[in-house]
């Protein structure tokens, strides 16, 4: 079995996050994706303020603000990253949706990962609920992300999903194959689900 850390350039970026709470996958994982695209002193203050002023706006039971991030709000925080811009930072955006987050041949997804980008993915997760990773690169059987939860395992049947420990070099510390991924059952773990249910954010670094 080859190793999923053996082709992989290593950062020397800043250290990827994990989530603080239950339900800030979403600003971590913005957050995570600036930190692979961006040196620290290439990152403008009023990013990180926006990051977070835009996410964390779900509600949960009795009207308790902070549950977790809506699709709008990543689709409202894609517009403005695009649309600021310094003399150090300049990144493009593209939000997907629907039968636009797709694996199959041409797919947006991998070509960004292949032109250097990333794409925070929303995906099935445990009990029914969503949970948005940072997929870093691809090949031709697996795709390669940052999970921002922290867990000692993933307890999976087969081979489908695979967690990496240690991290590969390039941060990556889970791998699921492009099959399973690309499900369109939401009983599954780790899929993109439904094609109602998709959406993903491109980011890249723009010259």
């Amino acid at each position: 079995m080859s190793d999923f850390r053996d082709t992989v350039k290593p950062r020397t970026h800043i250290p990827f996050r994990f989530q603080l709470s239950e339900y800030d996958c979403v600003p971590t994982t913005i957050s995570n994706a600036i930190a692979y695209l961006y040196e620290r002193h290439e990152v403008p203050p009023e990013v990180l303020q926006r990051i977070y002023l835009y996410t964390l706006d779900g509600v949960g039971r009795r009207g308790m603000s902070g549950r977790g991030s809506s699709d709008e709000s990543v689709r409202l925080l894609a517009e403005w990253l695009h649309q600021f811009r310094t003399e150090t930072f300049r990144i493009g955006t593209e939000f997907l949706s629907g039968r636009e987050v797709n694996l199959g041949p041409g797919n947006r997804i991998v070509e960004c990962l292949n032109d250097g980008g990333v794409a925070l993915c929303n995906i099935t997760y445990d009990r029914g609920d969503w949970h948005y990773l940072l997929a870093l690169r691809a090949d031709d059987e697996r795709l390669y992300f940052f999970d921002p939860y922290w867990r000692r395992e993933i307890r999976m049947r087969g081979q489908h999903v695979k967690s990496i420990r240690p991290p590969a070099e390039d941060g990556a510390n889970l791998a699921i194959k492009r099959k399973w991924l690309d499900a369109t059952s939401n009983r599954r773990r780790f899929c993109f689900g439904s094609w109602n249910n998709r959406d993903c954010l491109l980011l890249w670094r723009r010259r």
